[in-house]
């Protein structure tokens, strides 16, 4: 066996193309890290508008044995209901205040409020007990959502 020979055989990868190979893997990674994002939002969107309408229910079973409704802040450990919309106030994806509609009084009726702090555009949800469903778009005040990205 000559030498020549011996050298034809041994494979492997060239630099170049070793170099295409990481720069399609860069770019399927470019276009699918957004969209993993999005998804993230929209999961964490989900969770807080289902602990929104958990506490409304809480809400309405306190009103029905009391006959009123209960304010209580974001996150407080005193109140008789949920505060967060996850498992573990650290984990949750927003935290839930509870306070009367306007001038109205806490036997008419309640609104609440889940604070987001993950997600780019929406900071605030807003449900009440009449059935107001709104959100706070890009920092703006709570107004109704017409593309139906806070409660589609």
């Amino acid at each position: 066996m000559t030498m020549s020979t011996q050298f034809s055989r041994v494979r492997g990868f060239s630099l170049i193309e070793l170099m295409i190979t990481v720069a399609i893997v860069g770019i399927l990674g470019a276009i699918a890290y957004p969209a993993y994002t999005s998804q993230i939002e929209k999961g964490r969107r989900n969770e807080c508008r289902s602990g929104l309408l958990k506490t409304m229910q809480q809400q309405e079973r306190y009103f029905t044995q009391r006959n009123t409704y209960v304010e209580f802040a974001a996150g407080a450990a005193s109140a008789p209901m949920a505060t967060f919309s996850g498992d573990t106030s650290a984990r949750s994806a927003c935290t839930i205040a509870a306070e009367a509609c306007g001038v109205q009084a806490l036997t008419a009726c309640i609104q609440l409020i889940g604070t987001t702090a993950k997600d780019r555009r929406i900071s605030q949800f807003l449900y009440n007990s009449q059935g107001v469903k709104q959100c706070k778009l890009d920092g703006g005040a709570f107004a109704a959502d017409p593309t139906n990205t806070c409660w589609p």
